[in-house]
């Protein structure tokens, strides 16, 4: 396939096979489609997740720039955040996470259970912070900090979101046509949540640079609809440009914004029941902000017939399970 050759680009070796991906019998029976599920969830590393592709990447760079600290950002809960803390350390990496106070919810469990646990687990530096215009201030005063004390820090965004971390999921959506191949199946579409861009920009740039015509679509976990889009775009337009070819438009950013509710990290009654629909149909469980509120969109767009009768969907499930302990008091 034309330029799928990411090989010049540092890459950090964490995952060890492709993840599975399952067929989900009864779902697919109710609602008139072939509906499937790519398990990057169970990728092995550090209780799974999307991040870890994005990571590979990611850190890649940071090993060769010799860097000795890494350091990110993420709501509390993030899953980009416990999953940078946990393979980082496992490379040898000092982490320090500046983690936003972005959701309002001052529960127990939110502030000390799920992914913050984990995180204490891998003996990882926290600074909890507002989320304000003053984040990234303190993120760059404790940088100097390391330089000054002889350290070199590398700065992760987001999500692992920027143009290099797209190549995680250019390889992931390599690997769906390969299992499409090796599975006598045909992908019509590949669907996933979009929090920060960088899983959905892989996908599509994947999809650019293959010729396939296995169809990208997301769904976005948060009302801001323009931002993300401009955001997706930016990415993969940097990341094309290092590959030599043209940019893309807005219009061929695929986001539904329609079931993201009405905050990022708040999920609703119709996400809940989605949740929970998956899993005791087919034993596999969301999580409360990003996947459950994709698949509620990805039902309900079945439904209303944006997917034709017949279609063959499948679902990347982008992780983020250990917040489910977070939000123990909504189920």
């Amino acid at each position: 396939m034309e330029n799928m050759d990411l090989s010049k680009y540092p890459k950090l070796k964490l995952l060890n096979q492709a993840t599975e991906v399952q067929y989900m019998a009864q779902l697919s029976g109710q609602l008139g489609v072939h509906l499937y599920i790519k398990r990057d969830d169970l990728n092995g590393v550090g209780f799974g997740g999307n991040k870890v592709r994005k990571l590979e990447y990611l850190l890649g760079d940071a090993q060769q720039q010799k860097a000795t600290h890494i350091l990110t950002l993420g709501a509390i809960q993030s899953n980009h955040a416990r999953l940078t803390a946990v393979t980082a350390r496992m490379k040898g990496f000092d982490v320090e996470l500046f983690l936003k106070e972005s959701v309002a919810i001052d529960t127990d469990a939110y502030q000390q259970n799920g992914n913050i646990a984990l995180n204490k687990i891998v003996d990882v530096k926290m600074h909890r912070i507002p989320n304000d215009n003053a984040m990234m201030n303190k993120v760059k005063a404790r940088m100097d900090q390391i330089i000054k004390d002889g350290g070199k820090p590398y700065f992760i965004p987001v999500g692992g979101s920027n143009a290099l971390g797209n190549f995680g999921y250019v390889d992931c959506y390599s690997e769906l046509l390969k299992q499409q191949e090796d599975l006598q199946l045909k992908f019509d579409y590949v669907v996933a949540a979009s929090g920060s861009g960088g899983t959905h920009g892989g996908l599509i740039i994947g999809q650019i640079l293959s010729g396939a015509d296995m169809r990208v679509k997301a769904y976005n976990v948060q009302p801001e609809h323009d931002e993300l889009v401009d955001h997706t775009m930016a990415i993969c337009n940097e990341t094309l440009q290092w590959l030599g070819r043209s940019p893309i438009s807005k219009d061929e950013i695929n986001l539904n914004s329609s079931y993201s509710g009405t905050a990022y990290g708040f999920p609703e009654d119709i996400h809940l029941e989605t949740l929970q629909l998956l899993a005791k149909q087919e034993g596999v469980f969301l999580d409360p902000v990003y996947t459950a509120k994709a698949f509620t969109g990805l039902v309900q767009d079945i439904k209303k017939g944006i997917f034709p009768l017949g279609s063959s969907i499948v679902f990347v499930h982008t992780g983020g399970t250990p917040g489910l302990f977070a939000y123990n008091n909504l189920y």
